[in-house]
């Protein structure tokens, strides 16, 4: 949508007749809807970095991902067993209780 915005402010700036104070007002929108789309992209590749990291991690976990239901193919105590053994995490088992103290990235 934002390309086809752009597209018409662009006709829109291509006619002589319009006036220069209208010309610099599409300009701004321009350069804005630019901006927005660069916003847009960053996000996108940002959110496209995550879920690969949440993928990775969830699959160290054994879980089984499926989009809008995740679930664990492992009961909790073998994840916390997997966990307690993993050198990405430090954690402190209190009785029904887990706690990460840290989670380590590894790159």
């Amino acid at each position: 949508q934002i390309v086809k915005a752009l597209q018409i402010i662009e006709d829109i700036l291509s006619s002589e007749e319009l006036p220069l104070k209208h010309k610099k007002a599409l300009f701004q929108v321009r350069k804005l809807l630019l901006e927005l789309q660069d916003s847009m992209v960053l996000a996108k590749s940002r959110t496209r970095d995550i879920a690969y990291t949440l993928s990775e991690l969830a699959n160290l976990l054994g879980l089984e991902i499926k989009i809008g239901s995740p679930r664990f193919s492992l009961s909790s105590e073998e994840a916390v067993e997997i966990l307690n053994k993993s050198i990405i995490a430090d954690l402190e088992v209190e009785g029904e209780k887990t706690i990460v103290k840290k989670v380590v990235a590894q790159t």
